[in-house]
């Protein structure tokens, strides 16, 4: 692992604090004064298991690299 500067990892980290804020005020519809205090929001993932974060899963969409597979299986078979 490269080491990083603390710069870097400050900026990595307010980023993802800002993508999961921004997540919870658009998807969630969270005013600001039910919002968690920011920095519990460094850790864990970004997406959760409703409707929109799952919505290939929910509606049985195949992601691009099974979509690959799949055509790279049918060339075969036609050949």
């Amino acid at each position: 692992m490269k080491n990083r500067s603390k710069s870097y990892t400050r900026h990595q980290r307010k980023r993802i604090i800002q993508k999961k804020l921004t997540i919870l005020k658009t998807v969630f519809q969270m005013e600001d004064e039910s919002l968690p205090v920011h920095g519990t929001l460094s850790k864990g993932k970004v997406h959760c298991s409703c409707r929109i974060c799952r919505y290939e899963q929910y509606h049985g969409i195949p992601k691009a690299k099974y979509k690959m597979n799949w055509r790279a299986l049918q060339e075969e078979i036609d050949d």
